[in-house]
């Protein structure tokens, strides 16, 4: 059962030794970073200079593996299924390598593929990839465990395109057989699958049968485990986001803390792991109104990201911005306001839009908060400025931005008509005119000394009027 849990969060009890072999380094740390199409043609280039060159594909790296799946992942997005489907069936050849024609491994890979080829139109050849998935986890753990759920539905859905109603209520009742007797699993590995299951649920929008099978897949691992299981903290998490989705963010916020302890007693205290777990810590304390509590995760998170990424990695501007958002609400904008301009530095070197337009308005939130209206109008005018190229004419974000520079703008005429003119004092006026006079030519050889104003008598006349100084 411990490698049928491997399995299901694509781990596998080698990965830990597995060392990649030098020719695909570059490769897979493109694979695994990209988040952009122009990133993941850079990945494609990559993968085909490395072919080009002879290099044999290596079926014991897993990172390799996960690599690929990313590349199926992007191009169905795209959508460009036929590249979808040769990464795929590249996915599915290293596996079978790996681990066997016959190994549970193949399981959700094939229905990735069936779900491919179902979207091409290719009905038959998609209900042979799914019958063999379906195979497989009846010959290898049985026809009432929860991993036959996806190819059943997947089935059910093709019978139904085929005008074939009745098999697929077989089928459905037998999927809801199957989720029932799942309730009372026990061991540690029923409960990761239980928990993946619920997870595909969450990705369909059912957050209630999600949450039901998040809460019990927790708690048979805490009755099976103990407290300290490493997939407590994946189904610890869902349900972290199933609750924050509902509102509840203090609920969100206990359910991180103890995903949290677990990760720290099972890697240390600072293992990359624990980077998505503390920003999201940070942000559920914001969303609760305690920017107090969040401020020392972010700084816990600012010296986990500059030792793991550096000083310029974007996120380590995701981090800045954090903190300054953090101090913003805190009411302390002089410290915000540098940490706003830390972050919009690398947002500019990284061509960041997104993120630039929030540290912009953040910074311009920040310079109101400090009295600087002036420079707020700029910055909040720029990211507006960003905003309209990047936004339909009617989007939320675009309106809003344009309400709050008009109530800059406001503010800032108010302002201005409050505060009266300040005329130059007589020295000044004095110093102004004199040196306007010594620009006019021949007047230097009639001025001979330094021309000194004669000061106002302090006494008015009898008439109520002043003296006017007079020049010798």
């Amino acid at each position: 059962m411990g490698f049928l849990c491997a399995l299901l969060f694509w781990q596998t009890p080698l990965q830990a030794g597995t060392t990649p072999p030098q020719e695909w380094d570059s490769f897979i740390a493109l694979a695994l970073s990209a988040d952009t199409p122009q990133a993941f043609a850079e990945v494609e280039t990559r993968l085909k200079q490395i072919r080009q060159s002879g290099k044999d594909w290596d079926p014991d790296n897993v990172r390799l593996i996960w690599s690929l799946a990313r590349l199926v992942t992007f191009y169905r997005a795209q959508p460009d299924l036929a590249k979808a489907e040769t990464y795929q069936i590249q996915v599915l050849k290293l596996l079978e390598t790996r681990f066997g024609l016959s190994s549970l491994q193949l399981v959700i890979p094939l229905g990735d593929w069936a779900a491919i080829q179902l979207a091409q139109g290719r009905l038959a050849e998609s209900r042979q990839s799914l019958e063999r998935a379906l195979t497989i986890v009846e010959e290898t753990v049985g026809t009432t465990h929860l991993l036959a759920v996806r190819p059943l539905e997947q089935l059910a859905a093709i019978f139904l395109a085929q005008n074939n109603p009745s098999e697929a209520s077989r089928l459905h009742q037998r999927i809801a057989d199957i989720q029932g007797q799942a309730l009372m699993m026990e061991t540690p590995g029923d409960a990761i699958v239980l928990a993946r299951e619920a997870k595909r649920h969450l990705q369909e929008g059912d957050e209630t049968l999600a949450a039901s099978l998040f809460q019990q897949s927790k708690e048979t691992l805490m009755e099976s485990s103990g407290p300290y299981h490493s997939a407590r903290v994946d189904v610890l998490t869902h349900l972290a986001q199933i609750v924050h989705d509902e509102g509840d963010y203090a609920q969100e916020v206990e359910l991180l803390k103890s995903a949290l302890a677990i990760s720290e007693n099972m890697r240390g205290t600072n293992h990359p792991d624990l980077l998505p777990l503390l920003k999201k810590l940070a942000i559920g304390y914001q969303e609760m109104g305690k920017p107090s509590q969040s401020r020392p995760i972010v700084a816990r998170l600012l010296s986990l990201v500059g030792e793991m990424y550096g000083t310029d990695h974007k996120k380590m501007a995701e981090t800045l911005l954090a903190m300054a958002d953090n101090l913003r609400l805190e009411k302390q904008p002089d410290p915000a306001v540098d940490y706003y301009n830390r972050a919009m530095a690398i947002f500019r070197h990284q061509d960041a839009a997104p993120e630039l337009v929030r540290a912009l308005m953040g910074l311009a939130r920040s310079q109101r908060m400090q009295g600087k209206t002036a420079a707020a109008i700029h910055n909040h005018g720029e990211a507006l400025e960003i905003l309209a190229k990047t936004s339909a004419e009617n989007h939320p974000d675009l309106l809003a931005a344009r309400r709050y520079l008009a109530e800059l703008v406001a503010e800032q005429a108010a302002k201005q008509q409050a505060t009266p003119t300040r005329l130059p004092s007589l020295e000044q006026q004095w110093q102004t005119l004199q040196g306007r006079v010594l620009t006019l030519g021949g007047i230097r050889e009639v001025v001979k000394k330094p021309v000194i104003p004669i000061p106002f008598v302090q006494q008015p006349l009898k008439n109520g009027g002043y003296p006017v100084p007079l020049v010798p």
